[in-house]
């Protein structure tokens, strides 16, 4: 398979996983039984560890990145099964149909998805589209603030977007796990204003 975005483990990524792990410490329950999904699950370094802390997730991405995804499913089923979660890959493409948008979710993770500029607007609007739910989930969002002018120029469309839509809350490092954060990386919990 030849390497593109999905084919990396972000440090985002990690920020995000590490950030669900510390709080489940906080309160054991809190990705137990849950159902998740995770957008633009690239390697799934944030939606097996929901899975492995409890959690019924759907990993997603891009058809092409589905082989290496479910196999990355597969080499964790033990540690997963034994904490009561469960994980499968699926195909979604942000802002075509899929039988996915008629599902109903507790919380949506993504990590570092702001990438390329013909993604914002699709991943905004699937985000929407979720959020539309009568079951409200909440999203938790990692992006790193890289420095080049057209990477600023995407978060800031991206932001304000989301901005018109949802609740937005920075959390802050201090409530992050110590050893995983960054001052570049930042982490949002997203709600859908009523």
């Amino acid at each position: 398979m030849e390497g593109d975005v999905n084919c990396v483990v972000w440090d985002a990524s990690l920020v995000l996983a590490k950030y669900l792990e510390t709080m489940c410490q906080h309160k054991s329950d809190f990705l137990s039984g849950i159902k998740v999904l995770e957008l633009g699950s690239g390697l799934g370094v944030v939606g097996l560890t929901a899975a492995t802390l409890g959690a019924q997730v759907t990993l997603t991405d891009l058809p092409e990145a589905l082989p290496l995804l479910k196999l990355n499913i597969n080499e964790n089923k033990a540690k997963i099964g034994s904490m009561g979660g469960y994980a499968i890959a699926e195909s979604l493409v942000w802002g075509e149909s899929s039988a996915i948008l008629f599902e109903e979710f507790d919380m949506i993770v993504l990590a570092d998805c702001i990438y390329y500029e013909e993604a914002v607007d699709p991943l905004v609007e699937t985000l929407k589209n979720f959020s539309n739910a009568s079951s409200h989930p909440v999203i938790y969002l990692t992006q790193e603030l890289r420095d080049t002018k057209l990477q600023k120029s995407l978060w800031h469309s991206f932001y304000e977007k989301l901005i018109n839509s949802f609740s937005v809350v920075k959390i802050p490092e201090e409530e992050q796990h110590s050893n995983y954060r960054s001052p570049d990386i930042v982490l949002l919990k997203l709600t859908k204003k009523q």
